[in-house]
């Protein structure tokens, strides 16, 4: 399988296809908010305190900390804020947060936030496991929230430039290459 056939896959499982040109721009001025702090006192525009906390535990288990930082340590869970309250239609809010409430019922009655790391993830991977016929408004939510964490941790500057190969101008254009030509590291895309 070439670079390319990799990038294709990569592309349509996390849904970029569809919103990588709206999602570059406004993460890149995201970025921007983060730098100027506005953002930076955790303070949510559009969920609660609570569903915020929430949201944070969920995705650092999705993402958590390893040789790389967690998802949180890089401000998704601002990011995914800011995108509920800035950019997303209506319709979807409204859909999106009568999946989440019942998402949020299903953890506080698995007692998730209390759950050590691996009750945590096994608590999600049975989520994400479940047969289609059994997927519930919870799945749904899940589903939503891994999608976005996984976009913005891969568009945001820290991870880009420090744990993925990043060429704010790339070179000769090379179709297929070895991965262990690049020290088998991913590209920022």
């Amino acid at each position: 399988m070439n670079r390319r056939d990799v990038l294709k896959m990569a592309t349509a499982v996390t849904g970029m296809g569809l919103i990588a040109p709206l999602s570059a721009a406004l993460l890149a001025q995201q970025e921007l908010t983060l730098a100027n702090g506005m953002l930076g006192s955790d303070k949510p525009q559009y969920f609660s305190q609570e569903q915020l906390g929430l949201i944070s535990l969920v995705m650092d288990t999705i993402l958590p900390r390893t040789n790389s930082p967690s998802a949180s340590d890089v401000n998704t869970h601002l990011i995914m804020d800011n995108m509920f309250a800035q950019v997303f239609k209506p319709a979807y809010k409204e859909t999106f947060q009568q999946r989440f409430s019942a998402f949020q019922k299903l953890l506080m009655a698995q007692n998730f936030v209390l759950a050590n790391p691996a009750h945590k993830l096994a608590l999600l991977q049975q989520l994400e496991s479940s047969k289609p016929e059994q997927r519930t408004a919870a799945y749904q939510a899940y589903f939503d929230i891994k999608q976005q964490t996984i976009s913005y941790y891969l568009k945001t500057e820290e991870i880009s430039k420090k744990h993925l190969n990043y060429l704010p101008i790339p070179g000769i254009y090379v179709p297929c290459i070895k991965v262990s030509e690049v020290n088998n590291i991913a590209w920022a895309i």
